[in-house]
């Protein structure tokens, strides 16, 4: 210990030495003239209750589930025209659909970006390019995700957190965990059925014009705190809807759907009654489930990109490479799982950077920078994030979304392709 000779004690008078471990306490109660170390304390502290007995009676784990090639069918003449809306390019679909599906990896890219940003740009972007992630700015990583993953983890608590101060109680073992933030359907379906969940659209009425986005951003929020007084657990932030999105309706983009949620609840004192799922059509890259899970959102079902998956799969192209070895010889089933784990590694990655081992501590940390965000947006879903740039307003969001919008369905046949934006 540093601290060893500043004190003079005799040798003759000192009964133990040692030193204080990682995750070691000691007590010394000065009142009962007591020196408790590490094993003693711990040891009267499992003894106080019976915690396994709790925690094997309520406690559960929603564990990762089979991927089924059913859950990723859709309509495949429908699938560009579903992405094209939602903002995605052929390079998305091309290159970090294709790596992450085929080879479980994200796609590697040259060092330095230089495509214009998204404030400055021609091109309608999605809201996450107006964010860039914070990292400590030292020599080395802070985690080695690789060779220390094993300090590292994916786990989310779902659910009401309750009241420590309690403890120990019975009440307290009452508790809901994922093994992974990226959902497929069953386990969501799981989760579904594990606590009072209550699903909240994020589409609106395209006719609302641009200065809809704010209207339908209040209503969404003031669902979001009715239904979480009226006990709901789990707050499903979905913009999915039977058939997939038309040609009437437009969507509140889920990063600042789940911002604007997540912010509002904090306000009104109910942030820890209910958790955060987001069900979107536009979350496909590490960067995107970041941001969610960065501003609120405890786990993503990004279920259009499970469709774009097999979509890939099912191309004729991809079928030949693979029938002649170009590609791995994989079922569709292997491709969605090999997309999450892609998925999962990246973040372990992003989280590296920071030193941060847990995902649960990443979670509404908000360690991003914003550039180009107006105040108003800023005071609406991103309280307390850094933007040295000003600029995009919720009506100018709106337009962008229309840009894809119109993209997508001004066409009198179906879109086959998607666009190219250059990046």
């Amino acid at each position: 210990m540093s601290e060893t000779g500043v004190v003079d004690v005799p040798d003759s008078e000192i009964v133990a030495k040692g030193r204080l471990g990682p995750g070691h306490m000691i007590i010394a109660d000065l009142e009962k003239g007591e020196f408790l170390d590490n094993d003693h304390i711990k040891e009267k502290l499992a003894l106080a209750a019976p915690y396994g007995e709790w925690m094997g009676k309520h406690a559960k784990t929603v564990s990762k589930m089979a991927f089924s090639a059913d859950e990723a069918a859709a309509d495949a003449e429908g699938i560009p025209q579903q992405l094209t809306v939602f903002g995605w390019s052929s390079e998305d679909l091309d290159m970090q659909i294709a790596d992450m599906a085929n080879l479980a990896k994200e796609t590697l890219f040259s060092m330095g970006d230089d495509t214009p940003l998204a404030i400055l740009s021609e091109k309608p972007r999605p809201l996450y390019d107006y964010f860039k992630q914070r990292f400590a700015q030292v020599t080395n990583p802070a985690i080695d995700p690789l060779r220390e993953g094993i300090v590292m983890g994916l786990g989310m608590p779902i659910g009401t957190r309750r009241d420590l101060s309690l403890a120990p109680s019975e009440e307290l073992a009452k508790q809901l965990r994922i093994e992974s933030p990226i959902l497929n359907k069953a386990e969501l379906e799981a989760l579904q059925t594990s606590a009072k969940t209550v699903t909240l659209s994020t589409l609106y009425p395209i006719a609302w014009g641009p200065d809809g986005l704010e209207k339908a951003l209040n209503e969404l929020r003031a669902k979001a705190a009715a239904a979480v007084d009226d006990g709901a657990e789990l707050l499903v932030l979905s913009d999915e809807c039977e058939g997939g999105l038309n040609a009437d309706t437009t969507y509140i983009p889920p990063l600042l759907a789940t911002g604007a949620v997540h912010h509002f609840l904090i306000e009104q004192g109910k942030r820890l009654k209910a958790s955060i799922i987001v069900s979107t059509a536009q979350a496909w890259s590490t960067h995107h489930v970041a941001c969610l899970v960065g501003y609120g959102a405890s786990a993503v079902h990004p279920y259009l990109a499970f469709q774009a998956v097999r979509y890939w799969y099912e191309l004729p192209r991809v079928s030949s490479m693979r029938k002649n070895g170009k590609l791995a010889q994989i079922s569709v089933e292997e491709a969605l799982a090999n997309y999450r784990a892609a998925l999962e590694a990246g973040l372990l990655k992003i989280l590296s950077k920071m030193g941060i081992s847990l995902l649960a501590s990443y979670h509404g940390a908000q360690i991003f920078e914003a550039i180009g965000i107006g105040e108003k947006m800023l005071n609406t879903a991103f309280i307390g994030t850094p933007s040295r740039v000003g600029g995009l307003s919720l009506a100018e969001l709106a337009e962008e979304v229309c840009e894809w919008h119109a993209l997508a369905f001004s066409a009198d046949e179906v879109r086959t392709k998607l666009e190219n934006y250059g990046f």
